[in-house]
């Protein structure tokens, strides 16, 4: 990809699927768009999707997504919730890099991801797939879905931090829909981000359905099924019925279309059975080889306002008013104040750092550590060190003597969480 603008994103990959006989043009896709909750829409929609009441058979679902923090690239792309194997991964991945390399178009990891799913997809016989879209407008590698094949577009809670790119988003995603396709909005979203959907659909002619934002209670309308009760199982994330009333109108609206076959029992059983992602990851990090040091941390991106906010109540809700230890990158371009304004207070100590070059993706790059450390003791706490890789971190936690009586909040950024676990399945005895 070109280093700053991507622009180069489509025309590659375009070229490349139609050398490997364009797969996704036999596939069925349901998009999944937004900042927050694409994996809890994505994941109950495989769930109660491979079940239909009226078949014998599994249908099989496609998967693929490239959010997830715990992932390795392989685990991103799965049918009916079981990964690709890595050698089956492995080898449509050097069909594709043996193409690209005859073709001379120097195709980007993330490119190479996107076209390894919609190859194996095809492959299979997959009678839905669920593309995780990321929000980067025609240079997106999701967009190269056609409109005849998107069946419908589910948006899901889109952070401040991420408006920039949905006009973009929106923009790409609208221009190769058809008018049977329909647009799905969680409601929960802000007005800003509500008013430019809803016109922008207007414009085009796309129709848009826009789900309850209510939390006065946990039930979901529908037409189909009439009122469903959700028992959530986590009560500082209870945003998640937002996720879930965007999953079931994607449900709903398939059901209409009679695309499918769900009945009320099966949709309620998965209510209870759905397999519910969090966005916390506690770990024991193993931060030193040798001697398998370790130390009790806490993971969340929190990259967006939203996911910030939740960070910070559940944060509250555990630990009060005790000192807290944050260890913090932010991807250049972010606003900074909305992640850090709900998190960071006079008594908390905060060490700043960065995370390292992104294999793949050279435009994503790391706010530079002195920046937010003035920005932090400015705004925050006095409390602030900075570091220059996260290595070093440890290092200073170490020999500093700063006591950490509950884990240690690494946030910020994706890149940074998944640095961290590259490094700690590095230092893991063999």
């Amino acid at each position: 990809m070109d280093d700053i603008s991507g622009r180069q994103t489509l025309p590659r990959i375009n070229r490349l699927l139609e050398h490997v006989g364009n797969p996704q043009d036999s596939l069925s896709i349901l998009h999944i768009a937004g900042t927050n909750g694409k994996e809890t829409v994505s994941k109950f929609l495989t769930s109660i999707l491979q079940h239909p009441e009226q078949q014998r058979q599994r249908v099989l679902i496609g998967r693929y997504t490239t959010s997830s923090l715990l992932n390795a690239k392989e685990e991103d792309i799965s049918i009916n919730n079981e990964a690709i194997s890595l050698i089956e991964y492995s080898r449509i991945e050097k069909e594709l890099i043996k193409a690209d390399r005859s073709l001379k178009l120097q195709c980007n990891n993330l490119e190479l991801l996107t076209s390894v799913a919609l190859v194996y997809f095809a492959k299979k016989n997959c009678q839905w797939c669920i593309i995780e879209a990321g929000l980067a407008g025609k240079q997106d590698p999701g967009s190269i879905i056609a409109g005849q094949n998107r069946v419908c577009c589910a948006i899901t809670n889109v952070g401040i931090s991420d408006e920039a790119f949905l006009c973009k988003f929106l923009s790409q995603i609208t221009e190769s829909s058809t008018n049977k396709a329909i647009f799905l909005l969680d409601g929960s979203n802000d007005e800003f981000v509500r008013n430019t959907i809803t016109k922008r659909c207007h414009d085009v002619g796309c129709p848009l359905e826009i789900t309850d934002p209510s939390l006065k209670d946990y039930n979901v309308y529908t037409d189909t099924w009439g009122t469903l009760e959700v028992c959530l199982p986590y009560s500082e994330e209870e945003y998640q019925i937002f996720n879930l009333r965007v999953a079931i109108a994607v449900l709903d609206f398939l059901s209409k279309e009679k695309k499918v076959c769900i009945s009320k029992d099966q949709l309620s059983q998965g209510l209870i059975s759905v397999d519910w992602p969090r966005s916390l990851h506690r770990l024991d990090y193993c931060y030193e080889s040798t001697s398998g040091k370790k130390i009790a941390l806490l993971l969340d991106n929190a990259n967006n306002a939203k996911a910030a906010r939740n960070l910070a109540c559940h944060l509250r809700t555990t630990y009060g008013d005790t000192p807290l230890t944050f260890v913090i990158a932010i991807t250049t371009g972010k606003k900074v104040s909305p992640l850090l304004d709900p998190l960071i207070r006079p008594q908390d100590y905060v060490i700043v750092t960065r995370f390292g070059s992104v294999v793949g993706m050279p435009w994503i790059q790391s706010l530079e550590p002195v920046t937010l450390l003035a920005f932090i003791k400015n705004r925050y706490t006095r409390n602030v060190n900075m570091q220059p890789d996260l290595q070093s971190v440890w290092t200073f936690l170490e020999t500093s003597g700063l006591k950490t009586i509950v884990p240690v909040i690494v946030c910020g950024s994706l890149y940074i969480c998944k640095e961290l676990l590259r490094l700690h399945n590095c230092h893991l005895p063999v």
